[in-house]
């Protein structure tokens, strides 16, 4: 039995929906069984609970009461634009967006400039393309924008991104070997991509005509360059004069583990399937080294009857962890059942691989 069809006999409703409805096969049967299901229905709470303006300041960060990880959770469930339920609840934030690309800023570098660009308006746009809002005006408008500065800033293979931050009034001394360029963010757009952009392009790269794909396919290269791996896991942080901080760490770096130490740490294991998952969208990074030992790396847990069984950590779903660091992997399956890891490894690998 192949695993598609293993899957279907053996998973709880939010796997047999997610498979169905991903092979453009009728899956609206399942939506009340889906909406009723345990996971489901705590997250779906959260979602009305934040699908108003408490959003705002309530988007990053690792509670379950962030909308990046209420949005990516209710993605890995199943639920999308067509499901009318998430959708009455979802327009809130396509109209916040809307708003949102068309308000006015300051001339002056803030913190709150940089936010209003980063966590309203990439990091918004990055859930809702994955969830199936590719198509409308505000993520198509944030996915260009961010499309053309990143691939002014990668196509230069620069990698010196840090200035001397002594230089720099109130920052921390331990912070001031990290300091990121002003001139990389001085509009408030930062020029460098985070774990959100390469969301937001893994949703719709399928859409975008050959010449963007190819910027695109330039922002994944940048990814793989040995300089790379030497810049901090959480890039750095930011300068902005005039606040309560003068600098802050703001966005997420797309951490890729050395998979030739013979050792990764916990965190690396924990977000590595999210992280093959993003780069299984772009045939450039498929290509590279990195993306071949990665998939040796998570091949060793197949079975003998070629389904995967993953070590927990990798399937691990807790409260208030991040969904970009692999926190919310599971699927409304059961831990209580024997097959549980087993269904989401299988089911996790069956994503990749489709």
């Amino acid at each position: 039995m192949d695993n598609y069809n293993w899957l279907i006999e053996n998973s709880d409703v939010p796997i047999r929906y997610n498979l169905m409805h991903r092979t453009k096969k009728d899956a609206a049967a399942l939506e009340n069984e889906l909406l009723s299901n345990e996971e489901s229905v705590y997250w779906l709470k959260q979602l009305a609970e934040y699908s108003n303006d408490k959003l705002v300041a309530n988007i990053h960060g690792s509670h379950d009461y962030r909308v990046e990880n209420i949005l990516g959770k209710l993605w890995v469930l199943g639920f999308n634009s067509t499901i009318d339920t998430f959708d009455e609840k979802v327009r809130f934030y396509i109209e916040f967006l809307n708003r949102q690309i068309d308000s006015q800023r300051s001339s002056e570098l803030s913190f709150n400039k940089i936010y209003s660009y980063h966590d309203y308006e990439t990091v918004l746009a990055s859930f809702l393309s994955l969830c199936g809002y590719s198509n409308e005006h505000c993520i198509q408008y944030i996915a260009n924008k961010r499309i053309n500065i990143l691939y002014n800033f990668t196509k230069e293979k620069r990698y010196d991104i840090y200035v001397d931050g002594s230089q720099y009034p109130g920052v921390k001394k331990e912070w001031q070997p990290y300091l990121i360029n002003p001139d990389l963010y001085m509009d408030g757009n930062i020029a460098i991509p985070s774990i959100h952009d390469y969301i937001l392009f893994s949703s719709v790269y399928n859409m975008l005509p050959s010449e963007k794909q190819s910027m695109v396919d330039t922002i994944v290269d940048w990814l793989f360059d040995e300089r790379y791996s030497e810049i901090k896991n959480r890039y750095g942080y930011f300068y902005a004069p005039g606040g309560t901080y003068s600098a802050k760490s703001i966005i997420i770096k797309l951490h890729l583990p050395n998979l030739k130490n013979d050792v990764m740490e916990n965190c690396e294991i924990q977000g590595l399937l999210f992280k093959v998952y993003l780069m299984s969208r772009f045939n450039t990074a498929k290509k590279t080294e990195w993306y071949n030992l990665a998939r040796m790396y998570i091949n060793q847990y197949a079975t003998k009857t070629g389904r995967y069984k993953f070590p927990k950590i990798m399937v691990t779903d807790k409260k208030d962890k991040y969904f970009t660091d692999g926190g919310h992997m599971n699927l409304g399956e059961s831990r209580k059942l024997k097959l549980c890891d087993e269904i989401l490894s299988t089911y996790w690998m069956w994503l990749i691989e489709n």
